[in-house]
């Protein structure tokens, strides 16, 4: 036996299916023109624009849904895939612009805002992890600008901000991939590389003469010392291997800097 279809029990549905439709394409307009106000990111613009289109076909869809006849079922029913689609990209949009963002930040919290090198706390994680490695040895430096108080005074802040860049772009420039680089703090930085002391402080000396060639576009010549300590001194941790490459670099700054000094074997 079949089921029998009241006209006006189908048409009060449709009616119903029309005004939920029309509601909520109301809501995601409004939604969308509040969030579009207060939006400070492309991609978030972006996606609720596509969610603005998807409330108009939506209300398209509900007003075919409203008429009833077989030529408007059709026609909704290719609203509905429209509405669908425009809502899919949408949100497509905005779980990229979500992951773009929480990308930035863990870069903003890693790494230095002038220089762009790793922070000290990301780099402490880091290195910790490189020489904790059993496959191979590894040096840090510790690496100081000479003189830099004097660019500051004598040139200002903003042509002191500039040298540090330029020094971060030189040891950039000559790392390996394995290797780790941070900004110590204020005009200190310090690096972890694989191999002994002595490879170490050639990829120095190579610093040192990106940071010279560099110097043609500063007010001054920019130059620094370096204290390189491996695991041929007593300690393994990146705390100790800090403390002798800061010996080692004290020893330099006394002595007359612009030079590089290796950690005693033996402490």
């Amino acid at each position: 036996m079949g089921v029998i279809q009241h006209p006006s029990l189908v048409r009060d549905v449709q009616a119903l299916a029309a005004a939920i439709d029309l509601a909520l394409a109301i809501a995601i307009f409004a939604l969308t023109i509040d969030v579009i106000r207060g939006a400070g990111q492309s991609q978030h613009l972006r996606s609720w624009i596509f969610f603005a289109v998807a409330s108009v076909t939506l209300v398209v869809h509900s007003g075919l849904a409203a008429l009833g006849d077989s030529v408007a079922r059709d026609l909704g029913a290719v609203f509905e895939v429209i509405t669908i689609g425009f809502l899919a990209i949408g949100f497509a949009l905005l779980y990229g612009a979500d992951r773009e963002r929480i990308r930035t930040l863990q870069h903003e919290a890693e790494r230095d805002p002038l220089t762009d090198l790793y922070n000290f706390r990301a780099f402490g994680a880091l290195a910790a992890t490189h020489l904790a490695r059993p496959d191979g040895r590894a040096a840090v430096v510790v690496l100081d600008l000479d003189g830099f108080k004097e660019v500051n005074d004598t040139s200002g802040h903003a042509a002191g901000d500039r040298v540090l860049q330029l020094v971060a772009a030189a040891i950039r420039a000559n790392l390996r991939e394995s290797d780790v680089a941070g900004r110590y703090g204020g005009d200190e930085f310090v690096i972890v590389l694989d191999g002994d002391a002595l490879a170490a402080a050639r990829i120095v000396q190579r610093i040192q003469s990106s940071v010279s060639a560099l110097s043609s576009v500063t007010s001054g010549t920019i130059t620094f010392s370096a204290g390189v300590a491996d695991h041929a001194t007593p300690y393994r941790d990146l705390r100790g291997l800090l403390e002798a490459a800061d010996r080692a670099l004290l020893g330099v700054k006394r002595s007359g800097k612009r030079s590089i000094a290796i950690a005693a074997a033996v402490a």
